[in-house]
Formats: C-alpha cells, sequence, structure tokens
C-alpha cells in the first residue's frame, strides 16, 4: 500500500507522531510519502520544516505554507498516487473532501481541545475515518456522534534505545515545557516545586521556545535548585536530558496525547500529574506516579474543561519523590506500564486502521471541471 502523511514535521507533538507514523507504516511493508506543512507566518520558527537528524529523510515534500494550497495537494497526489493519506490536526475540510472525491482514501486524528462540534459536518464529508489515541478523545467523539477508532500508542523503539545517566546524590525532575502554550501550568509548577526544602531536588524546566522565559527566569532565580533550558535541543540531546532526570513533573490543563508521558515511561520514570484525563489513562496513582487533584479552571477553545493542580498538594507529592523506596517502587512501575505499552501493539493497530480506510467505500467522484 502507498501511504501519504500530512503534518508538521519538526519536533513538536504532530511532527513525531507523524515521523513514528511512517516508521510503522514502513515496518509492515508500506510506501510512505511525507507532505510537510510548514509552520504558520507568525509562529516563533515562521514556515518551517526540519531537515536535520531524525528528520533528514527522503520523500518528504515541504508545502509553501501552512495552509497548503489545493493545486500543492493536487500535484503532491499525482506524483505520489497514495492509496490512503492521513491527516493530523488539519482543517483543510475541503481540499481534504476534493482529495477523497478523487478517490484517495483519508483519515485523520485531532487534538481534543482544538476539535469542535461544529467542525463535525465538514470533518466527516472529508475523512473516511477519525481516530483516537486516547480513551477521553475516543469518548468524546462518540458524544459527538462519531465512531472513532482507538489506537493504543506505545514507546518506539527509539525511545528504548535511551541509556539513563542519573546523579545519585540529586533527585532531579523534568518538567516538559515544550511550546509554553495555555495548556501548560508553568507558574503552578515552580510555586509548588518552591515550597519543597529537600537540597537534593532539582528541576530542569525544559522549554522548546523562549516564550514566556522573562517570567520563567524571574520565579526560577528565587530558587538556585531550577534551571531552565530554553534551546530547542536535537532529538538524541533531548531524550539524553530527559532520561538524565530521576522523575517527570507534568501537571497539565488538558493535553492530547502527552507525548512526555510515553518518554518518561520508557525511561522508567515515576511521572507526577494532576488526576485529570487523559493523564491518568497513563498515570495510576501509588503504580508508576503520584496524581494530584486538580481543579476546575476554565475551559479550552473546543469547549472540554481545563484543570489546574493544587499547589500544596502538588508541592507534597513533589517532596515525597525524595523517600528513595517509593522513588524506586514507582520507577519500577513505570517499566512494568513499558512493557505493556509495546510499539508492536501501536502498528498493528495501524495497519489494522490502514487497511480499513483502504476499503471503505468510495467517496462520489468529483466532476470535471
Amino acid at each position: 500500500m502507498r501511504v501519504g502523511i500530512v503534518a508538521y514535521w519538526f519536533n513538536r507533538g504532530q511532527g513525531v507522531v507523524a515521523r513514528h507514523l511512517r516508521s510503522a507504516f514502513e515496518e509492515l511493508g508500506h510506501e510512505t510519502f511525507v507532505l510537510a506543512r510548514p509552520t504558520r507566518a507568525s509562529n516563533l520558527r515562521p514556515a518551517f520544516v526540519d531537515r536535520e537528524g531524525v528528520w533528514d529523510q527522503p520523500g518528504v515534500t515541504a508545502a509553501s505554507a501552512y495552509q497548503v494550497p489545493w493545486e500543492e495537494y493536487q500535484a503532491w497526489d499525482e506524483a505520489n498516487s497514495p492509496d490512503v493519506v492521513f491527516f493530523d490536526q488539519n482543517y483543510q475540510f475541503e481540499e481534504i473532501a476534493r482529495l477523497r472525491r478523487s478517490g484517495v482514501r483519508t483519515a485523520g486524528r485531532f487534538v481534543w481541545e482544538a476539535f469542535s462540534p461544529h467542525h463535525v459536518g465538514a470533518a466527516t464529508e472529508a475523512l473516511d475515518a477519525i481516530y483516537s489515541l486516547t480513551r477521553c478523545e475516543r469518548e468524546r467523539y462518540a458524544g459527538l456522534g462519531i465512531d472513532s477508532p482507538l489506537i493504543p500508542w506505545g514507546c518506539p523503539p527509539e525511545l528504548l534505545d535511551v541509556e539513563p545517566r542519573r546523579d545519585p546524590a540529586r533527585v532531579s525532575l523534568f518538567y516538559p515545557g515544550g511550546f509554553m502554550s495555555r495548556r501548560k501550568p508553568f507558574d503552578l509548577v515552580l510555586r509548588a516545586f518552591s515550597r519543597t526544602e529537600d537540597p537534593r531536588l532539582r528541576l530542569v524546566f525544559k522549554a522548546q521556545v523562549d516564550r514566556g522565559g522573562r517570567k520563567v527566569r524571574r520565579l526560577a532565580r528565587r530558587d538556585d535548585r531550577i534551571e531552565v533550558v530554553s534551546d530547542d535541543l536535537r532529538t538524541p540531546e533531548y531524550h539524553e536530558l530527559f532520561a538524565s532526570c530521576d522523575a517527570c513533573l507534568a501537571p497539565s490543563r488538558w493535553e492530547g496525547l502527552g507525548l512526555h508521558l510515553y518518554e518518561a515511561t520508557a525511561f522508567g520514570m515515576p511521572i507526577v500529574t494532576n488526576d485529570n484525563p487523559p493523564m491518568n489513562e497513563l498515570v495510576a496513582d501509588g503504580q508508576n506516579g503520584i496524581l494530584v487533584p486538580g481543579h476546575r479552571a476554565g475551559e479550552a477553545k473546543s469547549g472540554i474543561p481545563a484543570f489546574e493542580p493544587d499547589v500544596g498538594e502538588l508541592a507534597e507529592a513533589i517532596e515525597r519523590l525524595t523517600d528513595d523506596e517509593l522513588r524506586r517502587r514507582l520507577a519500577s512501575g513505570a517499566l512494568e506500564l513499558r512493557d505493556r505499552l509495546r510499539w508492536d501493539r501501536t502498528v498493528a493497530a495501524l495497519g489494522e486502521l490502514a487497511n480499513s480506510v483502504a476499503g471503505a467505500p468510495a467517496a462520489p467522484v468529483e466532476p470535471e471541471a
């Protein structure tokens, strides 16, 4: 089968998922082709498509703009003749529907904080399947009248190859700030950490951009146990830094997939987060991490509820991680979970989805102009 993928192509969650989708389909023996959507012109890294490191791959076509012109979709389709195309967080429903009417089968996924009820009609007309990567995402789709197949995400092999190197004299926590978007309650995390007293504790505050950097550094200056890293590291260096820590501190107002949860699990790290989905789909309190209460704090633009961690409870959870025996037990639970999150399950499910979509009834053929 010839499988196309349309998504970001750099180290943001969407791009990382796309890269792993490609590896999964190639493992199944399919030919793959990527149409890389560049970042928006207003982005901190405008019109960006990565061509270095793990992103330096053949068969990647860079589109001219985030909103890909129809002519470029058409030219990419004609050049590669994909049987199925997988889209990620792509709301160009008119263009996708035209591809579908031309005979291409289409599948897509969306982050639930962005996909709203008013998208349902156009999305279901454009896509043969809308799939889910979390149970809460799937349940929400069901409430919108969409029967969404669930793909059980796992730990990709590249994560299992990382060898953690940790300082036994410290208890280091990794905070994945990413693009410092509204979903990240970083100020609450810093406040909670600063309430702790154990001198062995360290916080590696990792962001990919300097957005909010002044506020973060002002808060971090009050506690010399906090290290702020805002360099956009290459994938191997990022994994090495992440795995060098003892636990992952990952409260979030909401999450899409939460790749850092799978990364932490692959590295055998306990996770501290708030007790809300999808975080609590992966983290079991007292088994592979610590869950703290999440208090309702408004909603995302799609209408899903937003939650913030209780600062006092979060501080107590962080302090509990200084108990070496508890930390070892939770790390053992993380490794047990890693064994259950086998990547071959993800590959098999993606193969079944691709086969199902490829065999879906054809959309009405678009009449020639």
